[in-house]
């Protein structure tokens, strides 16, 4: 990625270049390496623009306010624990979670399977005790998925009724 932002025309000669070598084997291949260099060129348009300086001070506060969307995974624990009284060190919990947030990226399962509750209760066993644990586990749950839903919901909403629609913005090169 970063050599796409830095290096835009070279990545686009590379890959271009690749298309070209395969669009020889077929007709059908060929229309597909069409279409393929079409969304090269877009992304190039792209990256040169993340590559100027109000692009990567996009990139930047971008990553900066993505911190909204971890902050619920990443501190659930946390505040499960506070809710349920058991006093805990912030750091290590948040250690702790983003650990469980990481394992649960391999789940060969979905999220909603019950192994992350499993994992969470598991690794988080060293604070709750086991006679909270249910607790523990329905609260973090809470926190992790259904608060989200219900402010993403109400902010989705929010924006439909403002009317986004139609308000797409192009990629301008400066």
């Amino acid at each position: 990625m970063l050599a796409a932002i830095f290096f835009p025309g070279v990545v686009k000669r590379v890959i271009q270049r690749v298309a070209a070598r395969i669009s020889r084997r077929s007709r059908k291949a060929a229309e597909r390496m069409e279409n393929v260099s079409g969304g090269v060129d877009r992304a190039h348009d792209c990256m040169v623009a993340f590559g100027s300086p109000k692009g990567l001070l996009t990139l930047l506060l971008a990553i900066v306010i993505s911190a909204p969307s971890h902050a619920n995974k990443l501190l659930a624990g946390y505040v499960t624990l506070r809710i349920l009284g058991i006093p805990a060190d912030f750091t290590d919990i948040l250690l702790l979670q983003t650990l469980i947030s990481f394992l649960l990226y391999f789940a060969p399962t979905p999220g909603g399977s019950g192994l992350a509750e499993l994992t969470s209760a598991a690794v988080m066993s060293l604070y709750v005790p086991r006679e909270l644990t249910p607790s523990y586990t329905l609260i973090w749950r809470f926190i992790n998925s259904y608060a989200t839903v219900i402010v993403g919901s109400l902010i989705f909403w929010y924006w439909l009724r403002r009317g986004l629609v139609g308000r797409e913005e192009s990629v301008g090169l400066t």
